[in-house]
């Protein structure tokens, strides 16, 4: 079994809230607005290193702010001379459903924006405008999240700020950083860079305010950092409704992230 150390601690919390404003006046919350970003993406097509690398540049622009992005390889790709290691038959599941509900075909590099709207994932300058529009309006449910870590299980706690039968609660355990040389299939003899990329991706019905749920942390990801990324999102529109992240490293004391 692989073993994670995190400082000097073999379990470690932590607890990590969404900013919100309180009017004591009118009782009531108006919480920030956020960005999610959720591309698929293969290591196996010619055209999506442009996709990644619009995420990097993402990334470091909205450091800091609630602009969650996250990379879902998927494996239609995986029998053109290329294995993508991080495909995932669940994650291509995924992307179909989007593509349903959205009346779109499935291909790749796609993004889908706070689950309601989709283009290429190469379209820096759209994805730009979304989130910056998107983190004016303010949202009417949070998600706060904590994790425990012990060994390579990991247990994630989650409280919402309100509660609806529509709504379901997305945990993705994502590998910041990932660096790869092709050697093989369409982009062989390329180094590609991708950030955020899901590992772990777990679907619970958020029929309570609190919850919880344990993952196991691959063991390649072993002296890697990582971040839970939660998100509600709507059970019947895939609407994304809410998200949250917290930033684990596997060397260094936890960072947290707002």
């Amino acid at each position: 079994m692989a073993k994670i150390k995190v400082a000097t601690l073999s379990l470690l919390v932590v607890l990590l809230l969404t900013s919100f404003k309180i009017y004591p006046d009118k009782k009531q919350y108006l919480l920030m607005g956020f960005g999610i970003v959720e591309l698929f993406t293969s290591e196996g097509d010619a055209s999506c290193p442009a996709a990644d690398e619009t995420l990097i540049h993402l990334s470091k622009e909205f450091a800091g702010k609630p602009v969650y992005l996250l990379s879902f390889h998927v494996d239609y790709w995986d029998n053109k001379g290329w294995k993508d290691p991080y495909s995932d038959r669940e994650f291509t599941e995924r992307q179909h459903h989007y593509n349903q509900l959205l009346h779109t075909d499935a291909y790749t590099p796609q993004a889908i924006f706070n689950g309601k709207q989709e283009m290429i994932g190469s379209e820096t300058d759209n994805l730009r405008t979304l989130i910056k529009a998107s983190l004016k309006v303010f949202t009417d449910n949070v998600i706060s999240i904590g994790a425990a870590i012990d060994g390579n299980r990991l247990t994630v706690n989650y409280q919402l700020h309100s509660v609806s039968d529509d709504e379901m609660v997305n945990i993705a355990l994502v590998q910041e950083r990932v660096t790869d040389k092709v050697t093989a299939g369409a982009n062989k003899g390329t180094t590609i860079s991708n950030v955020n990329v899901v590992r772990v991706f777990k679907t619970i019905n958020a029929g309570k305010i609190t919850g919880a749920t344990q993952l196991t942390i691959p063991p390649d990801m072993e002296g890697h950092p990582f971040r839970i990324i939660a998100y509600i999102q709507s059970k019947s529109t895939w609407k994304v409704i809410a998200g949250n992240t917290v930033v684990i490293s596997t060397t260094k004391t936890v960072k947290h992230l707002y």
